[in-house]
């Protein structure tokens, strides 16, 4: 899935079920920033004179890095604990598979683990439950496929996509053209059809010749519903009235089927201009959710909008464009200046959060 579930829709159901409006943010900031966490080296800090090392938690690879991310300790630290959680926990003497399946036992025990965290713990519990969240819903979204480097379970061939509006069956060239080169690790040979919320699309897993096929909207908010029940059953602080699952149905639907179209389709077979293509489609279609749910945030509907630094500055860090860093840069940059809550900060409570998650993931594989 990508920001306009991962953020969007789950900020809507989080403040459906009944979480306040700042509470409902949190948690679809630290679900959406799983997705942005590029920090992989040690960060220095300075508080008070004194200097502290951070070792934040990678949780995802920037596209210059994709590399780096084919190693197998980046598909067990980064790719199987936040995007491809592996349908059950490791037990000796049963069988095990990497396979992701929707709604499985080891996502729901992800997020059960995280509301189980105390209420004194607050914003890191938000920030469990929102890093948990994403992990839960790749479980659709990415269903099918595995977080490690391995042909029989990720070699994608014949790609085809539903047109809506022709009522046709085409077959993509540019993905079809553009993946089949990419390693076996997740959907990469799939493109991003496996997150396109409005997409309905099928391939074949070619070792297997399991055929993968589905539509993405019905997909979508029958995981859309699931996440609401969950948050709906969750312990809140200060909570607001619950908005009832019916009231919400059509609107979400509705937001799911935006493709996010722009004028022209990039006809190109350039992975630059294809991604640039993807990336402005989805911003499109986050405005579609910003529109349709403005109201749920009155009177200050503005809050209801993503920024990648947002929490890297409020934790008082001032350069905070380290995506795309090598060691070298992280090595040369000096120690910044932070204030004494930085240990507090929802990006500290973040970190905290995903590596709470990775060590349960890490207990529970072979």
């Amino acid at each position: 899935m990508q920001i306009d579930f991962h953020y969007y829709c789950v900020g809507v159901l989080a403040r459906a079920a009944g979480f306040n409006k700042e509470d409902a943010l949190t948690i679809a900031y630290a679900s959406q920033y799983v997705d942005d966490s590029t920090e992989g080296e040690l960060l220095r800090v300075q508080i008070n004179g004194t200097d502290f090392s951070i070792d934040p938690v990678r949780t995802s690879y920037s596209l210059l890095e994709s590399i780096a991310s084919r190693s197998w300790s980046a598909q067990k630290r980064v790719w199987i604990p936040f995007h491809f959680i592996p349908p059950k926990p490791f037990k000796r003497n049963e069988p095990f598979s990497f396979v992701t399946e929707s709604n499985s036992e080891f996502a729901q025990l992800l997020l059960d683990q995280a509301a189980k965290e105390p209420l004194k713990n607050y914003e890191q519990r938000l920030c469990r439950i929102g890093v948990a969240l994403h992990t839960y819903a790749d479980s659709w979204s990415h269903q099918g496929f595995s977080g490690r480097h391995n042909r029989t379970e990720n070699d994608v061939k014949g790609i085809r996509s539903y047109d809506r509006d022709k009522d046709e069956w085409e077959s993509p060239q540019i993905e079809n053209i553009l993946f089949t080169d990419l390693p076996y690790t997740g959907h990469a040979q799939a493109a991003y059809f496996p997150d396109l919320a409005f997409q309905k699309w099928e391939c074949t897993i070619e070792s297997e010749q399991n055929e993968i096929g589905r539509d993405n909207i019905e997909w979508f908010l029958s995981a859309a519903k699931v996440i609401y029940d969950k948050l709906e059953a969750m312990k809140k602080k200060n909570p607001l009235d619950v908005i009832p699952w019916d009231q919400l149905k059509e609107r979400i639907g509705r937001s799911l089927e935006s493709p996010g179209k722009i004028p022209e389709d990039i006809g190109s077979t350039s992975m630059v201009l294809y991604r640039a293509m993807q990336a402005l489609r989805v911003e499109r279609r986050c405005e579609v959710w910003k529109e349709e749910f403005s109201d749920l945030f009155e009177p200050h509907p503005e809050v209801f909008s993503y920024d990648t630094l947002a929490w890297r500055k409020q934790a008082g860090l001032t350069d905070t464009n380290w995506d795309d860093f090598t060691l070298n840069d992280w090595t040369a940059m000096p120690p910044q200046k932070v204030a004494p809550d930085f240990w507090d900060s929802l990006w500290m409570n973040f970190h905290n959060a995903a590596l709470r998650q990775r060590h349960l993931v890490l207990e529970k594989l072979p």
